[in-house]
């Protein structure tokens, strides 16, 4: 009888770090959503190895929606492509598959390599790029 509650005892603990460690994941998960889709993001600095191309960025700005939906505006003209993120390996997936250049550019999987409420650096191991994105938009925190 004793190793029988014993062995439940273990069992429960065992299966409550698991349900604990999905609940992290998955808060963790909803804060990195939260941070990208509150908000528009401009290209500050865009480098193509040694290139600096964010003047090919110049006023566009881009909104990354819930959904997964992403669209990047430049004077009233607007262009949706997709994007998902992934708060395990810190990475970005973005795909504007009818885009005109230079929003192809953005087309890949970003490593993120510093961040911050209002700040994105990654890089696109697989092409060398190395772009630093900025958020524009004023986060309303408010400590009470």
């Amino acid at each position: 009888m004793k190793k029988r509650f014993t062995f439940c005892l273990l069992l429960l603990l065992l299966l409550g770090t698991f349900s604990c460690k999905k609940a992290v994941e998955n808060k963790k998960q909803d804060l990195i959503m939260s941070a990208i889709t509150d908000g528009i993001w401009v290209v500050e600095q865009y480098l193509e190895g040694v290139n600096n191309i964010t003047s090919d960025f110049s006023n566009y700005d881009f909104k990354f929606n819930n959904d997964g939906t992403v669209v990047g505006t430049k004077a009233g003209n607007s262009t949706t492509g997709t994007w998902m993120g992934n708060a395990t390996n810190y990475s970005i997936t973005s795909n504007f598959p009818s885009a005109v250049d230079p929003l192809p550019k953005m087309n890949g999987v970003w490593k993120l390599t510093d961040s911050f409420w209002d700040y994105v650096e990654a890089e696109m191991a697989t092409a060398g790029i190395a772009p630093m994105v900025n958020n524009n938009r004023v986060r309303n925190l408010a400590w009470i």
